[in-house]
C-alpha cells in the first residue's frame, strides 16, 4: 500500500523497497545468528564442564590402575596355585609306586621281627633251660 501510495504521487518506490528489503535481509541474518549463538554455550560454562570431565577422567585412570594392579596381583596368585596343583600332582601321581614300596617294606620288616621274636623265643628257652640245668647243678 504504501509503495502504490508512493507510485500515485509519481514517486519511485524503489529505493524505499530496496531499503526494506536490505533491512528484512539484515534481520533475517541476525536473528539465524542469534539462534545459532544460542545452541552454543558460554566458555564459562564450557570450562567448567571440561573440568568436570577432566577431573571424571582422571579419576577412571586411578581406578584403572588400581584394578590394573590388582588383576596383576590375582594372575600372580593365579600362576601361583596352578604351579602348587601340579606339584601336588606329581606327587599324587608318585604315591601309589610309593605306597607299594612302603607295603613290600614293612612285609619285609615284619617278617624280620618274626624271625627275632622266633630267634629271642628260642633264646629264652635255652636260657630257662640253661638256668634249670645250672641251679641243678648248684643244688647237688
Amino acid at each position: 500500500m504504501i509503495y502504490k501510495g508512493i507510485e500515485r504521487l509519481c514517486g519511485d518506490p524503489t529505493p524505499l523497497r530496496k531499503k526494506v528489503e536490505d533491512y528484512g535481509s539484515a534481520v533475517s541474518t541476525y536473528l539465524s545468528l542469534k539462534k545459532t549463538t544460542s545452541l552454543f554455550r558460554r566458555s564459562i560454562v564450557v570450562g567448567q564442564q571440561k573440568t568436570a570431565c577432566i577431573e571424571e577422567v582422571e579419576l577412571a585412570k586411578s581406578h584403572l590402575a588400581m584394578v590394573c594392579t590388582e588383576l596383576d596381583a590375582l594372575h600372580e596368585r593365579n600362576r601361583s596355585i596352578i604351579q602348587r596343583i601340579s606339584n601336588l600332582e606329581e606327587a599324587l601321581h608318585g604315591a601309589p609306586e610309593e605306597e607299594w614300596q612302603l607295603k613290600r617294606d614293612v612285609e619285609a620288616k615284619s617278617l624280620e621281627l618274626h624271625v627275632a621274636e622266633s630267634e629271642i623265643d628260642v633264646q629264652s628257652k635255652d636260657l630257662a633251660t640253661l638256668r634249670a640245668y645250672l641251679l641243678c647243678r648248684l643244688m647237688m
